[in-house]
């Protein structure tokens, strides 16, 4: 695959592979809001397709994911204009003690990783670095538990770099 030329194209890549992790649950290309804490908790209820994935089964619950770019650097790349965007994924999952559910998001989170990991649509390999010393992939910058749509939950803000080459635009 080629390396995304826009910013659009490296949201709609990075949230490509996400959507594609099984039972990741609702995946987000940017931060919902809602004006009421039942539309909020809507946006991040989910249903497995395939309820033996994990001890959840049948029953909705939340379990949601969104994206933020939270920063953007530009090098100049022999004579092209490269961008490196820095991308805060955040989710979501509802504690359920009975089911042991922080075993459940550690999961998830490590499928996520995993799957970013290998997929060549986000400017890897470059991402991959050139030795064992740099960072590479999805980076776990925190986990815990937080109140969410009123909800305990599971949380954990992941991040990821993504490339792509600088289409020029003209002004407008």
């Amino acid at each position: 695959m080629s390396m995304p030329s826009t910013l659009a194209a490296s949201r709609g890549a990075l949230l490509a592979v996400l959507q594609a992790v099984p039972a990741v649950g609702v995946v987000h290309p940017c931060e919902r809001y809602a004006s009421s804490e039942s539309g909020f908790r809507q946006a991040y209820l989910y249903t497995h397709m395939a309820p033996d994935i994990d001890a959840f089964g049948q029953a909705p619950h939340i379990r949601g994911w969104y994206m933020r770019r939270a920063a953007t650097s530009e090098v100049n790349a022999n004579g092209r204009i490269l961008n490196e965007h820095t991308w805060t994924v955040r989710g979501y999952m509802v504690f359920k003690g009975d089911i042991d559910s922080e075993l459940i998001f550690d999961e998830l989170v490590e499928r996520l990783r995993d799957a970013v990991r290998v997929n060549a649509s986000l400017g890897l390999p470059g991402l991959l670095g050139a030795s064992v010393a740099e960072e590479r992939g999805v980076q776990v910058a925190s986990a815990g538990p937080v109140m969410f749509a009123g909800l305990l939950c599971h949380s954990a803000a992941l991040e990821v770099k993504t490339r792509n080459w600088v289409e020029w635009r003209k002004p407008s």
